[in-house]
């Protein structure tokens, strides 16, 4: 059992309503009532009264609610137990979303590291939420996410809520990220593609990042989930996206090209054009942590890549 399936379910049962929740947990409403559809199967039990006054807990869900506090509480001790005893060794610990920029500087603070005695260094991709969890329980020092414009003012509230300090990095505008030898490529050149040209093609992402801004883009025409595609191709890390879009013509959605992107792997990113989304990262800490020479080395490394990133970046044009 996903303990952070629990979460949600928590959360449902603290607002009493999946609407309230999914928005407090950013996550989508049909998505969270999907994760307590299937919750409510894997356990056998009926765990909420859907009524016009919203959800309430049946006495089954009052009893597992019961239980998953204590399980959850368990889980944010150990975590915080774990992160301690990798502090007093002297660590790099960082959660992150599933962007290479990110993972390429946590790579670089270990070369630079290399040669001294002892660290032990964490690195964990994770969703938005689990990052922000993460931090918040100690089991990571150093958060970086990533938040679409329309939402960031709403999650910054949200990070101070929960004793998170927020540090803003960059923004872009959306890429396309796709085979060198695609057909759009072919036609288009690399100047940019219209979302409307992708719509016949298959969208690889990345399971369990169902609140990812990324997949939900703002557009001229309104708002589009990517999740509604037709053909949607489901995987689990950067590896497995990066061999299924060299030798298909599926697509996905990101930033600018990593370093080693096309020589690597025949994959290149340009801009999605008639978009005026823009995706916003940033560092979050817990208040008042204390950090290890890496980390903030880590940080700044953070801050001079996105910062170089930002002024190399094409914005999307109609």
């Amino acid at each position: 059992m996903d303990t952070n399936n629990l979460r949600y379910f928590a959360a449902v049962a603290q607002y009493g309503s999946i609407t309230q929740a999914a928005k407090a947990m950013y996550i989508s409403q049909p998505q969270l009532s999907h994760i307590i559809k299937q919750l409510e199967k894997e356990m056998g039990l009926t765990l909420f009264r859907r009524t016009s006054q919203g959800t309430r807990l049946t006495l089954d869900g009052q009893r597992i609610l019961a239980h998953s506090k204590v399980i959850l509480r368990e889980m944010d001790q150990l975590q915080h137990l774990s992160s301690a005893r990798k502090q007093d060794c002297g660590c790099l610990n960082v959660s992150m979303t599933r962007f290479s920029h990110t993972a390429e500087c946590f790579n670089e603070i270990c070369r630079r590291y290399q040669d001294a005695d002892s660290f032990s260094n964490h690195l964990c991709e994770a969703s938005t939420l689990d990052v922000i969890s993460q931090v918040k329980n100690g089991y990571s020092n150093v958060g970086v996410v990533h938040i679409a414009t329309l939402k960031g003012k709403d999650l910054e509230a949200y990070f101070s809520q929960q004793g998170l300090h927020y540090i803003p990095l960059a923004a872009f505008s959306p890429y396309v990220c796709l085979s060198a030898d695609h057909e759009l490529i072919q036609r288009f050149g690399r100047k940019g593609i219209q979302l409307q040209e992708l719509q016949d093609y298959g969208f690889v992402r990345y399971i369990g990042q169902y609140e990812d801004f990324i997949y939900h883009i703002s557009t001229e025409k309104g708002l589009i989930d990517l999740n509604d595609t037709r053909k949607v191709i489901y995987v689990n890390d950067r590896q497995e996206q990066m061999a299924l879009l060299s030798r298909t013509n599926f697509f996905t959605v990101g930033i600018m090209e990593f370093l080693g992107q096309d020589s690597l792997y025949k994959v290149v990113s340009v801009p999605l054009l008639g978009c005026s989304e823009h995706l916003r990262f940033g560092v979050i800490l817990r208040e008042g942590a204390m950090l290890s020479r890496m980390e903030n080395d880590f940080i700044q490394l953070l801050r001079e890549r996105y910062a170089r990133l930002q002024a190399e970046n094409v914005p999307s044009a109609s």
